[in-house]
């Protein structure tokens, strides 16, 4: 039996934040049919409950909470299922854009915030703070809503010692990196600080959010260098460093890997870190759990139970999400890199839900930047939520949050963060009338 959350997906690339029109010859229906309707009947029901056999895409703008979920699978290539038949990539990019008009979402954003509205509302985001002399200087001067003058505003607010704010009240909290497991585990400080710095380097920088993901350097002194295997560094100070393909980006570090284990747990999780890049940059929620799924044994690495598992109905739902998680098997519950574990030889071998195969964290990175628009659309409505007062961490996406994103993104003059964040305050926040 198929298992699926929500809609249709293409096995490719949606690298640009807009896609084109349909063509008058596109069915939308048929795809839906053909492609969706097999799993979501009311008869071979998904864990899911979305019924889209009976839905039409002339009357999306009527579910909006189906199809915001659907249009979030689509886009992050999760669905249909492992080993299912898909659309094109073409038709998928259609359906995509059928269903953003449908919503809303491919409509100018409200952008009617004042001057001393978007300086009080940058001051909060960036600064949980009120505007300095400069920038209430501009916002008096009615510039704040030239698009030049407020990006220059936030380019130097984020390079601000003020924009530590920014990092430790919205960046730590959406990772997890808040609640870290108990100061008695060695570096688990420096581990932060690791990731403070790159973040804040990345704002600083004005860089694609994308680069989160991919940027080949990372912040380390000598104890936590050591600790990675990196050679050549020396002392307690922090400093820019190249890192290694296996390390690149967010994926690469041990605050990420320890905020994804349980304290003190000998063996990690492949179902804990896939569940974690599904929601952090595909912004896709894993399948439900199958009723009566076999819990693995305790006391013993979980990885190889799970890789044993039989085919039903365990492995057919788990080829959906598990192997995000095997592909970072080489770093253990603290970010070190290792070739064995409790079990043996380590296997970071697996196939997207796409079918695209991956061995190790440097294929996965590859295989996860073919959506780099998913993770764009997942930031942006984080932000959007974060700049509605409302916390990053149990606050679910809407589909308001996915419209307010693709308006955010389609607004947005190019992929860096002073023109994502430009956008977000010039417009009304999420929930205002």
């Amino acid at each position: 039996m198929r298992v699926v959350t929500a809609s249709v997906i293409l096995a490719g690339v949606f690298a640009s934040a807009s896609f084109a029109g349909p063509a008058d010859d596109f069915d939308g229906a048929q795809l839906v049919q053909t492609y969706c309707a097999g799993c979501h009947n009311g008869v071979m029901r998904s864990p899911s409950r979305a019924l889209l056999d009976r839905l039409d895409t002339a009357t999306i703008a009527s579910d909006p909470d189906v199809w915001s979920r659907a249009y979030r699978q689509l886009q992050a290539g999760t669905m249909p299922p492992f080993g299912a038949s898909r659309p094109d990539r073409l038709a998928s990019g259609k359906l995509l854009a059928s269903i953003e008009t449908a919503l809303g979402a491919s409509a100018p954003p409200p952008a009617d915030a004042t001057d001393q509205e978007i300086a009080e509302r940058l001051a909060t985001l960036l600064w949980n703070g009120a505007p300095d002399a400069e920038l209430s200087r501009e916002a008096g001067r009615h510039r704040l809503t030239q698009p030049a003058v407020l990006e220059n505003q936030i380019q130097r607010m984020l390079a601000d010692d003020r924009a530590e704010a920014f990092v430790s009240r919205f960046f730590f909290p959406w990772l997890g990196l808040d609640h870290l497991p108990d100061d008695t585990i060695p570096l688990r400080d420096a581990m932060a600080t690791e990731t403070d710095l790159f973040i804040r380097s990345q704002l600083r920088d004005n860089r694609d959010p994308i680069e989160l993901w991919n940027a080949d350097y990372t912040f380390l002194n000598e104890p936590l260098a050591r600790h990675y295997g990196i050679p050549g560094i020396t002392g307690a100070q922090f400093r820019r460093v190249l890192s290694t393909p296996e390390r690149h980006g967010l994926l690469g570090q041990g605050s990420i890997f320890m905020a994804t284990s349980r304290t003190g747990a000998a063996f990690t999780s492949p179902a804990a870190r896939a569940i974690w890049v599904r929601m952090h940059f595909l912004g896709a929620p894993p399948p439900r759990p199958f009723p009566g799924a076999q819990p693995v044994k305790p006391g013993l690495p979980v990885t190889p139970q799970t890789r044993t598992l039989p085919a039903t109905p365990c492995v057919q739902c788990h080829r959906n999400f598990f192997p995000l998680g095997y592909a970072l098997e080489h770093f253990d519950p603290i970010g070190a890199w290792r070739t064995d574990d409790q079990a043996g030889p380590v296997d970071a071998s697996g196939v997207l839900v796409d079918g695209t195969p991956f061995d190790g964290s440097v294929e996965l990175r590859t295989g996860l930047l073919q959506y780099s628009e998913a993770f764009r659309t997942t930031i942006t409505e984080k932000l959007l939520i974060y700049a509605a007062g409302k916390p990053v961490t149990g606050s679910s996406t809407t589909p308001e949050t996915l419209v307010r994103a693709r308006q955010v993104l389609h607004a947005a003059p190019a992929m860096r963060w002073s023109s994502v964040i430009a956008a977000i305050v010039r417009m009304k926040p999420l929930g205002a009338s």
